[in-house]
């Protein structure tokens, strides 16, 4: 799969393709140490990484910290998000602050109410996406 994606970077140079990584309960473990040289191939080989639904499940910091210096951006999704549960809030900004320090963008995922708008304006959280803005469209 890797040596697709690059080849279809090699063939549209002026774009940059962004793989989002995010786990998947299949009953499968992929080791760390499988998990880092897949992204060193995808850095090395002009493909940019994405740390997707950071946070929820499995995507702790423990799993992901290996894999930080490789990656572009951390994405955090508000589904099952409550500010009523305070550790869900320290969450969201812990991973913030872990993407700004390490001068990574910050991708506010989830976003379907004027709640979770006011919510990032709350936090300066500039990059988002969600349905409030609108539904993903069909391309091909």
């Amino acid at each position: 799969m890797l040596q697709a994606l690059v080849a279809v970077q090699q063939q549209v140079p002026d774009h940059q393709l962004i793989i989002e990584l995010t786990e998947r309960s299949n009953g499968v473990s992929v080791l760390e140490t499988a998990l880092v040289d897949a992204a060193h191939f995808i850095n090395a080989h002009g493909l940019k990484l994405s740390l997707d639904d950071v946070g929820s499940g499995e995507n702790q910091i423990s799993l992901l910290r290996p894999l930080l210096p490789f990656s572009v951006e951390v994405k955090f999704a508000l589904q099952n998000f409550t500010t009523a549960r305070p550790d869900n809030y320290k969450q969201l900004v812990f991973w913030q602050k872990l993407a700004l320090a390490d001068a990574k963008d910050f991708v506010l995922e989830g976003i379907e109410t004027i709640d979770d708008l006011a919510l990032a304006d709350q936090l300066s959280i500039n990059l988002r996406q969600g349905y409030y803005y609108d539904r993903p469209h069909q391309f091909y």
